[in-house]
């Protein structure tokens, strides 16, 4: 299954007689390959369900403020003004949007959260499916099976358009956001494959042209009252779709108006906190208030874990964790302690760098830390503890996605240079290597070989792979010229450990240096 429509997702599941969760259930076993079984696939994403209810309590029973002061605290209020019982609005659905909003407050004072697909749109279905646990009206083990819905619904968009505010707008994030959530709220409900397809077109029409103008670069205003409101959205499309409603716009072609709306948004208006509100007055005095007169320092996304996921510590997704993802891989590939780093940023990352945490995500990702650890958020300390220098630059780096790094990395004997992009929800490309062109995300155990160009080289390193029974699912070489030096990637079905790549270069002694890389 490909993913690629929901057209031809919604026909293969009628039939075969089967709900949407279960094909990306399937289509997640065969991704895996046997590596993992069904209750293991099920208890990772019951572990990211506890992580947005633990995300939901927090921030809706404590006054939970951003780093910055500026936000925080709402979803408490509107939690406590729904317990007076004089609300407009009915209680329980209100309460999905003091349950969104209570979400993206922690994403913003650096707590854990799932980017769903986002961080900057991770509390919407949070908010709507932690709701249906309180109701008792469905079990955990069935609000689980709804996001596998969700996740097929998300890799169709991801596939088809993007989810990236910084390519798309903020349509491709929150839009994204509630038409997965309406969907995976029709299978809980008993809804067909089509009432599921009618869902995510009524709900992303609804986010069409949608603006991503973080104030200030931060992923706090207006990106956390957005979530409570477009939660309650997913529920009335939901409800539509359930009672007949059809979407007369094809999904498929609301998500391909979507893409082309997001191409036709000026850089202002895609997450770079330029335009929109962040260019208000108000707006830009809340930047002065948090950064001053500067911005920038003066230097001397076919898995359902992509889109639901990864768990993370705040405040966005592709500042955040596609970050310490990308800072990771040049750790991995530099294979020693790092002494200096220099990060030369473009566009939506040289923009607001510091206020979605960026800079601190890149150098803990160097230091070698993952989504998941909570010391991101102190990374300048440890590296000065490390003894690790840095320096950040902006750079136009020529035609890459606007969330794009160069690192050049240095340690006592090796030097590396890589050009990675963070595409959205934390999926990232590795787009140079020691300026050879490569594409490779880490997502699987990928060997990469630095040698020179020899015949047989690539033939001689398969069949060593294919006799330790080491399957291989992409293939890459690059050279700079005929019998001159090269780069090998290799894109594996398991991990290697140091004995073997030692081994390897023992056998094969024209091997210049080798790492494996593979992100968390």
């Amino acid at each position: 299954m490909s993913f690629t429509s929901l057209k031809e997702l919604v026909y293969l599941a009628k039939t075969q007689d089967c709900k949407i969760s279960e094909m990306m259930i399937e289509s997640e076993l065969q991704f895996h390959g046997g590596d993992l079984n069904r209750e293991e696939l099920i208890n990772i994403m019951r572990e990211q369900f506890h992580v947005m209810m633990e995300s939901v309590k927090i921030g809706t029973e404590n006054l939970t403020m951003s780093k910055t002061g500026i936000t925080g605290g709402d979803g408490f209020r509107v939690t406590e003004y729904i317990k007076e019982g004089k609300t407009i609005v009915n209680p329980i659905s209100l309460q999905v949007v003091a349950n969104a909003m209570a979400v993206n407050e922690v994403n913003a004072s650096m707590g854990r959260i799932v980017a769903t697909p986002t961080a900057g749109s991770a509390g919407i279905l949070p908010a709507v499916l932690t709701a249906m646990v309180e109701r008792n009206e469905f079990s955990e083990d069935e609000i689980i099976q709804a996001m596998f819905t969700s996740s097929a619904l998300g890799l169709v968009i991801a596939n088809r358009a993007s989810i990236s505010g910084a390519q798309g707008g903020c349509q491709a994030e929150i839009g994204s956001a509630t038409a997965m959530a309406a969907g995976a709220l029709v299978e809980l409900h008993g809804g067909t494959p089509e009432q599921v397809g009618n869902a995510v077109g009524l709900a992303l029409k609804n986010s069409l042209g949608l603006v991503c103008d973080p104030v200030a670069g931060l992923v706090e205003i207006p990106c956390i009252t957005r979530n409570g409101l477009h939660a309650l959205t997913a529920m009335a499309a939901a409800d539509m779709a359930l009672a007949g409603v059809v979407s007369i716009i094809p999904p498929d072609e609301v998500i391909d108006t979507m893409e082309s709306i997001g191409k036709d948004l000026p850089p202002s208006l895609r997450e770079t906190g330029i335009g929109g509100l962040a260019g208000t007055e108000t707006g830009k005095e809340i930047k002065h208030q948090v950064f001053g007169d500067t911005t920038l320092e003066i230097a001397n996304y076919k898995s359902a874990y992509e889109i639901i996921g990864p768990i993370m510590v705040g405040p966005s997704s592709s500042h955040t964790a596609g970050a310490v993802r990308i800072g990771n891989v040049a750790r991995q590939l530099l294979g020693e302690e790092p002494e200096e780093v220099v990060f030369s940023l473009m566009e939506s990352f040289a923009k607001t760098y510091q206020g979605h945490g960026t800079d601190l995500a890149l150098i803990a990702g160097v230091l070698g830390y993952t989504t998941k650890d909570s010391d991101v958020s102190l990374a300048k300390e440890r590296a000065e503890e490390a003894g690790l220098r840095y320096n950040f630059l902006e750079a136009d780096l020529g035609n890459y996605h606007p969330n794009t790094v160069r690192i050049n990395l240095w340690g006592p004997t090796k030097h590396v240079e890589i050009i990675g992009s963070s595409i959205g929800g934390g999926k990232i490309e590795i787009k140079e290597f020691n300026g050879y062109d490569v594409k490779f995300s880490g997502e699987r155990p990928t060997l990469v070989l630095l040698h020179p160009d020899r015949v047989g080289f690539i033939n001689a390193i398969t069949e060593y792979l294919s006799r330790h029974a080491i399957n291989i699912s992409a293939l890459t070489n690059r050279r700079s010229k005929i019998n001159g030096p090269s780069v090998s990637i290799y894109e594996l079905d398991m991990n290697l450990i140091d004995d073997d790549i030692e081994s390897l270069k023992q056998q094969f002694p024209f091997i210049e240096d080798g790492a494996m890389v593979y992100v968390q």
